[in-house]
């Protein structure tokens, strides 16, 4: 599994953006794939990877994956998913308050290894052929304070 930006923007470092309405705090929004590409290559004709040494750069510690939303796409078998990955122990951002905004607590990972712990935690929400991204759109929203580019 690979985790992409995409984006229009040719600079070296991506802030995170706070147009989401489900996320009440700035992300780098990010698409799990196989291929280096993404799946939605709309939102971007750059695409940036997203490696651990990211991870560790922005908070070396534990962080939480949290299910925000999920919908069923246009087309049969397809499926969107949105979740949003923070730092462990985040003042205000913690289990009980997001379990407040209805988001559902999937797990801890290490910021070491996050892309291997991500797609362990992220294979339920596959469905259909379990390898195709293309079906099963999964967005992570980061809370990164930038990402490298």
């Amino acid at each position: 599994m690979n985790l992409v930006h995409r984006t229009n923007y040719w600079g070296r470092c991506i802030d995170p953006s706070s147009r989401d309405k489900e996320v009440p705090f700035p992300v780098i929004w990010t698409q799990c794939a196989y291929r280096h590409g993404g799946c939605c290559r709309g939102f971007g004709c750059r695409a940036v990877s997203v490696l651990n040494s990211d991870f560790v750069n922005d908070f070396d510690g534990r962080w939480r994956l949290y299910k925000i939303s999920e919908n069923a796409g246009y087309s049969d078998g397809h499926y969107f998913y949105k979740f949003v990955a923070l730092p462990a122990g985040m003042r205000g951002n913690g289990k009980r308050s997001c379990s407040r905004r209805g988001w559902t607590y999937l797990g801890d990972f290490s910021a070491r290894n996050a892309v291997q712990e991500l797609r362990s935690l992220l294979k339920p929400y596959q469905r259909g052929d379990y390898s195709d991204y293309d079906i099963n759109h999964i967005h992570i929203g980061l809370m990164f304070d930038d990402l490298a580019a």
